[in-house]
């Protein structure tokens, strides 16, 4: 399969979000981290479907309950 890199831009566009919850989502792990190529920053667009696919792995769905996945959370609060 051949790589399709898209922009911040076409992410967020992709995604319904905005360009600066691509950037934080990024930083959270919820979807992959960019690189650069040449002076730009891109997305693979094919792990970008993966890590989507993934999400829709741990819904929940017809009465069962999400499966929660915390990062960094201090259960102490």
């Amino acid at each position: 399969m051949k790589s399709i890199y898209i922009s911040k831009k076409e992410v967020a566009r992709k995604l319904n979000i905005s360009p600066s919850t691509v950037v934080r989502w990024s930083k959270s792990s919820i979807i992959p981290m960019p690189f650069s190529l040449g002076n730009k920053i891109v997305w693979d667009e094919n792990e970008l479907n993966q890590a989507i696919e993934e999400r829709k792995k741990i819904r929940g769905f017809l009465g069962h309950k999400p499966v929660r996945v915390d990062k960094n959370v201090n259960k102490t609060q």
